[in-house]
């Protein structure tokens, strides 16, 4: 549901999803587009009111994601012949105008085919899915590697834009990882993916288990600070 507020300077859109959380939760997300959780018994008119009251955060939150979403955009340009690292390897990004568009990966160029009329979003989210799809073969590549070696084997491997983890497990065995890590260096990943193979083991973040993760991965503390210093840098 559509919802729009009346503010001093104007209006203010957002959205309204009904669930059966017992409080209000808000979310300002990517696009200038705001989300409101709230209980199914919440009169309108209160949430209304709520979303007046914390309008200027949640504007702040908006600038803040723009900001963002610009200095990526600076730092990884979509013109030919723009490189970037993709598991450790430089690639070239190449160009080309087709009826059909698609990303596809080939060796060290990644090719971007797309009508002269596609927007700068249709791009970057074909860059997106190529990655994503690259990003999951080459987690599952590593998952081989290091998955015997702890005596563990995951259930399903997928790859999501995460928000705030890079890797997550679930209790029915299942691991997630960010696409994104495949930007990172190596043993980055790697290191996400022997944490999330060690939580397989040791479900929470016990010092038994950052000592299963240290014997299979004694520079992960490395690889750990990497990851909080320079996760915000990568992107498309």
């Amino acid at each position: 549901m559509i919802r729009r507020v009346c503010l001093p300077e104007g209006s203010a859109e957002y959205e309204l999803v009904r669930t059966g959380r017992r409080d209000v939760l808000m979310k300002a997300l990517p696009q200038r587009k705001t989300r409101v959780y709230a209980p199914g018994w919440m009169p309108l008119k209160e949430l209304d009111a709520m979303v007046a009251e914390h309008w200027a955060e949640i504007s702040a939150i908006h600038r803040a994601l723009d900001a963002d979403l610009a200095r990526q955009r600076r730092e990884h340009p979509l013109k030919d012949g723009a490189t970037m690292q993709i598991a450790g390897r430089t690639v070239t990004l190449r160009r080309k105008q087709g009826a059909r568009a698609r990303a596809e990966l080939l060796q060290e160029e990644l090719w971007l085919t797309a009508p002269p009329d596609a927007s700068e979003e249709q791009l970057r989210g074909l860059l997106k899915a190529c990655l994503s799809r690259y990003a999951l073969a080459y987690i599952r590549q590593r998952l081989e590697i290091y998955g015997p070696r702890i005596g563990e084997t995951p259930g399903r491997v997928t790859v999501r834009d995460q928000k705030s983890r890079w890797g997550s497990c679930s209790s029915k065995r299942n691991l997630n990882f960010h696409w994104k890590l495949v930007l990172a260096p190596p043993e980055a990943l790697d290191y996400v993916v022997v944490h999330e193979l060690c939580h397989l083991r040791e479900f929470s973040h016990s010092p038994k288990f950052w000592n299963l993760v240290e014997s299979h991965f004694p520079e992960y503390a490395v690889w750990k600070k990497w990851l909080k210093d320079h996760g915000n840098e990568l992107g498309v």
